[in-house]
């Protein structure tokens, strides 16, 4: 038997043999990738856990952010926002507060938790659904004392404000609702509900800490987030991973706020994290950036590692 297949492995790297093979397997393997691409696509998972590489699980409620958690099972812990994914994930490692600013079914911040078990993790989260599928994970993850979870919007200012909120054909509630008062939803005519809102600001003083690192994706509503926690940026320089996505105003109210306080705009995408001065260029698949309180000269980096250094050498205002 050993002898057989041997020459079976001998035959199989003959030129005219592989040839013949590969006419063979070539096409049903194409068949095979689009069916597997197919089948991840239309098949949902409603509810899943996977193992994190340090042994503890991360676990998706059903009904609580079925896109995440079919993102999850299929492809593993960077099937969702790999660059995004793991730039937080190297911030979560060396921080000891994590603010999550819209932070939907709580992904990040979960993982936040659990990648690191002693940061401390605040997260936000305005519509009352989904802010109880936010609660749900958490407790399903054992971290009700470690994840505080708020049923507040970030904002420039505090108090009551409208929140548009568009109809969602699938179970997950629409997660493209916003504050901004002249977006497409609310050009849409989308339904809209009341919230309350608060400054980051004014938050902190009744939650005072180091804040080190902070994710916001409010659907373009961030100038008004940042316009809301300026003290924190000033005193604490976290590290802010930011959705900016393109729109005709061209982004230049954030733009403007990330200069004034002497930030610095990296672009996350597969190739590196990339310097960009402006936000208004066309980038299809990739939205987040990194506002980072210290940069280099160097227009790509490769190693966050070199911005966290220099940030701790560098001791805040």
């Amino acid at each position: 038997m050993t002898r057989l297949s041997a020459l079976l492995k001998r035959w199989r790297d003959n030129y005219y043999v592989s040839q013949f093979l590969v006419s063979i397997a070539r096409p049903l393997y194409s068949v095979c990738t689009r069916l597997a691409t197919q089948i991840q696509l239309k098949v949902h998972k409603n509810g899943a856990a996977i193992r994190l590489p340090n042994g503890t699980k991360i676990r998706i409620a059903k009904d609580t952010g079925i896109g995440i958690a079919s993102a999850l099972f299929w492809h593993g812990l960077d099937g969702y926002e790999a660059e995004t994914s793991r730039t937080l994930r190297f911030l979560f490692e060396r921080s000891t507060t994590f603010i999550d600013a819209g932070a939907n079914y709580g992904l990040y911040s979960t993982l936040g938790a659990l990648w690191n078990p002693n940061l401390r993790v605040i997260a936000f989260e305005p519509v009352p659904q989904i802010y109880e599928g936010l609660v749900k994970n958490v407790v399903l993850n054992q971290l009700k004392e470690r994840v505080l979870c708020e049923n507040l919007a970030l904002a420039s200012k505090s108090g009551k404000a409208t929140f548009f909120l568009p109809d969602s054909e699938t179970k997950d509630i629409e997660s493209t609702g916003t504050l901004v008062a002249d977006g497409w939803q609310a050009r849409k005519a989308s339904p809209c509900i009341q919230v309350e809102a608060v400054r980051l600001d004014d938050y902190e003083v009744h939650h005072p800490g180091q804040v080190d690192v902070v994710k916001i994706d409010v659907e373009d509503f961030e100038a008004d987030v940042l316009a809301g926690m300026r003290r924190i940026m000033k005193r604490d320089r976290p590290f802010i991973v930011c959705e900016i996505l393109p729109r005709s105003h061209r982004n230049e109210r954030t733009r403007n706020i990330v200069e004034s306080l002497e930030y610095q705009s990296y672009w996350i995408t597969p190739s590196g994290y990339i310097r960009v001065s402006r936000f208004d260029f066309v980038r299809r698949d990739f939205h987040n950036f990194l506002l980072s309180p210290v940069s280099t000269s160097e227009t790509v980096l490769q190693n966050l590692e070199v911005l966290w250094d220099l940030r701790c050498t560098r001791p805040a205002a």
